[in-house]
């Protein structure tokens, strides 16, 4: 396309006054080829054109010949200006260069070979020539003769010409098969564009005989021809391009007479959606064998079942065209309310994990969809305005029925997710095939959240279907919940367990969660596979992973036995006890421990607890803290040889003081436990201990963190706990890390005063300061 247009100043603005929007406002049916002007303007822009051509002296001796969009009627303001000359070489360039000083810029070209001019060019050209329209008589007459010459070898050009045909639309559709081209389309050459609609009609010409029906489909390229021509042409005039930017969409909305963009591009990508197909018809019609025409004329449909039995053994364009002529003959809206589970049965079919991708493809471009799920009509050409949709949402649902058919058969392309997909079984898989249909149908409507309207429509389908509750139910909570893992996996941290209880409060668990990750998986993919990569596969992999780990499920179990057993104490204890401790103990002995320490009076006696693993763990609880208690339990502990591996030590609200400690000990547990209960306990005097480091790791208004670092010795822990009760910080929690021969005890201390300078007396007692 030019970069400019060929129109003068003065020529622009009476082009403004030419081009005039439609007589009424286009829906895609009414195809009223009279209310558009596009035609008419058309012509006078090739008017313009012949004037600027002959004001100059030596355009009859270059003998122009049109070619192109001008020869076609189809000019816009800023469309290329082809040209064949077959005058005289030298004149021609004078000519031209004329032109160009003139700032008329032209494509042209000369005859390779005077008497044949099909020599050394491509096949469009070719096919160019048949559409050629000649400006002087001399001209005609060679152009007449060398169009007999072409006709003559009919046959061998109509072959060359529909291969090049083939495959210079195979190269287009990759080429603008691309996010930008579906919200902003490229009105030439993207999919269902002036360029495929070019070659249908000039591939029906070509091959007329062919087509014993073709009314309808020509019906529908002319009456697009006029309307994207028209668009086309006040783009240009407007200073804009091909391509239909978001900003030119809100001024061609206007000028057509829309409510609204979005209704606008709905129309648009309908009309473009339909021209696409016939154009593909007709071409597929042009390129069948003869007895594979005949074959597919001659089909019959008695009852709604053949339409998809057709479409199963044939998926062609040409099977999709003859189904579409049966649809409302066998699926008028009474006949489909009829259907009841035999609607459902089919569809079962259709949207198999098992079935070809052929098959949902076809049903969808024969629009048999549309008779078996009526809201996927109102979502046709309804573009979802923003750079992460990529598709018009009917075509998103269709890619999302096509992507979980590739994952389960090649579960390998979503990464470190493939073990999720495999560990599905057969029910899983139908579950994701009827979320994928029926995820986004509410998409569109005013009447609030499209996921939660979804299960309605579900709802009402699903019965008509006859449908097991069980399975209904399951497909409405994917419908209702199909956004949820996709903001906790990439917006939130996955591991925090208010995340896990958020989720788990929807009911994301079990199966559910491995459907509902997969299910995520797919409507990424389906949505903009750009916007899908090992990052998010990754992230919704851990997240799964992290919401069925122990941990995960000793929260959920912590957070039920606390309603069960009416522990009025926060949830956060649950991250504060450590995942040692709860890893270590039964969920249901912990929990009953507190409530028992929550409702006591007294302070409750130690308790011993050895685990499966062999591990010995110790409670101690105080109902009313003091300062100094955690060095004396400590101290207390050292003077009856237990090594401490961990501890767990809180004040928590109506509870007290209560710490849990994991040692290592080679006495008798109940001599133990004798001995912790005694009060004439001998204490042992600490033995002087080194730490490397004695930190800050944080300071806030409430509290400070500290922490002890140092090679594992005995005594460690009771040092700094003494160290800190003689500095009169008070302790509100700790944890002890041991890792191999280091260890890493850390103290949430309650703020009070400078903690610079508690650090720097803690560091001057183990001498440390500088």
């Amino acid at each position: 396309m030019a970069a400019k247009t060929f129109l003068s100043s003065e020529q622009l603005v009476q082009a403004h006054e030419i081009l005039n929007p439609p007589l009424m406002t286009p829906d895609g049916d009414v195809r009223q080829v009279f209310c558009f002007s596009s035609q008419n303007f058309s012509l006078w822009l090739g008017a313009k054109l012949e004037e600027s051509l002959k004001n100059n002296p030596l355009w009859r001796e270059t003998h122009p010949i049109m070619l192109g969009s001008w020869a076609r009627g189809e000019l816009s303001p800023k469309s290329d200006i082809d040209i064949l000359f077959c005058g005289d070489e030298a004149k021609v360039r004078e000519f031209t260069t004329q032109l160009n000083e003139q700032g008329l810029k032209l494509r042209y070209r000369m005859p390779e070979n005077p008497e044949d001019w099909t020599q050394g060019v491509e096949a469009f050209d070719v096919l160019a020539l048949l559409k050629a329209k000649p400006l002087t008589p001399e001209g005609a007459r060679k152009l007449f003769e060398q169009q007999k010459k072409i006709w003559a070898k009919k046959n061998m050009w109509r072959k060359v010409l529909l291969k090049a045909v083939k495959e210079e639309r195979k190269a287009r559709e990759q080429r603008f098969d691309s996010i930008t081209n579906y919200l902003e389309p490229n009105l030439k050459y993207g999919p269902g564009g002036l360029r495929d609609l070019e070659q249908g009609l000039q591939i029906y010409e070509m091959f007329a005989e062919r087509f014993t029906n073709p009314g309808h489909a020509l019906n529908v390229l002319n009456y697009y021809r006029d309307y994207l021509l028209s668009i086309r042409q006040k783009l240009h005039l407007e200073g804009y391009s091909d391509i239909l930017s978001s900003a030119a969409q809100f001024d061609m909305a206007k000028w057509m007479g829309f409510k609204s963009h979005k209704d606008f591009m709905r129309s648009l990508q309908r009309g473009l959606s339909r021209v696409n197909f016939y154009s593909d018809w007709i071409i597929a019609v042009a390129d069948a064998p003869e007895e594979v025409l005949k074959k597919i004329e001659r089909s019959e449909f008695y009852k709604p079942s053949d339409l998809f039995s057709a479409l199963e053994k044939n998926s062609s364009v040409l099977m999709q065209k003859k189904v579409r002529e049966e649809l409302d003959h066998l699926l008028a809206p009474a006949q489909v309310k009829k259907l009841g589970k035999l609607r459902g049965q089919e569809l079962d079919q259709v949207l198999s994990v098992k079935a070809a991708d052929e098959f949902i493809f076809s049903v969808f471009r024969s629009r048999l969809i549309d008779k078996l799920v009526p809201e996927i009509t109102r979502l046709v050409g309804y573009v979802q305005h923003d750079q992460y949709h990529r598709y018009t949402a009917d075509s998103h649902i269709l890619q999302a029925c096509r992507e979980i058919k590739r994952v389960f058969a090649k579960p390998k392309e979503l990464g470190p997710l493939q073990a999720v997909a495999k560990s599905l079984n057969a029910y899983d898989w139908q579950v994701l095939s009827w979320t994928c249909m029926y995820h986004d149908l509410a998409k569109g409507l005013d009447s609030g959240d499209h996921a939660e309207v979804g299960t309605d429509i579900v709802a009402r389908d699903f019965k008509a279907f006859g449908f097991k509750k069980t399975f209904t139910d399951d497909v409405k909570w994917m419908v209702k919940n199909h956004l949820e893992l996709s903001q906790a996996a990439f917006r939130k941290n996955s591991k925090d367990p208010r995340v896990w209880q958020e989720l788990h409060d929807k009911g994301v668990e079990k199966s559910a969660l491995r459907r509902l990750a997969i299910f995520t998986a797919v409507d990424i993919r389906a949505t903009n596979p750009e916007a899908w990569n090992e990052w998010k596969a990754r992230l919704l992999a851990e997240l799964v992973e992290n919401l069925e780990s122990k941990k995960a499920q000793d929260y959920f179990a912590f957070r039920t036995l606390k309603v069960k057993k009416h522990l009025d104490i926060s949830e956060e204890i649950y991250e504060e006890l450590g995942p040692v401790l709860v890893d270590s103990l039964s969920m249901k002995d912990l929990v009953e421990d507190l409530k028992k320490a929550e409702d006591s009076a007294e302070s409750l006696p130690p308790k011993i607890m050895e685990t499966s693993q062999g591990d010995i763990w110790i409670r101690l609880h105080q109902k009313r803290d003091r300062k100094g208690i955690l060095a004396d339990y400590v101290g207390q502990f050292y003077s009856l040889g237990l090594g401490i591996r961990h501890a767990s030590i809180h004040t928590l609200p109506k509870v007290g003081v209560y710490d849990w400690f994991q040692v290592t000990t080679q006495k008798n547990l109940k001599t133990l436990e004798q001995l912790l209960k005694s009060s004439q306990l001998k204490e042992k005097l600490i033995p002087v201990v080194k730490f490397d480091s004695i930190q800050l790791m944080s300071a806030h208004d409430k509290e400070w963190v500290i922490s002890f670092r140092g090679p594992d010795q005995s005594g460690l822990l009771a040092a700094a706990a003494k160290a800190l009760s003689e500095s009169n910080a008070n302790v509100k929690s700790a944890r002890v890390h041991t890792w191999g021969r280091q260890v890493d005890d850390i103290f949430m201390v309650k703020a009070d005063g400078d903690p610079q300078k508690l650090i720097q007396d803690l560091q001057k007692k183990f001498n440390l300061t500088e």
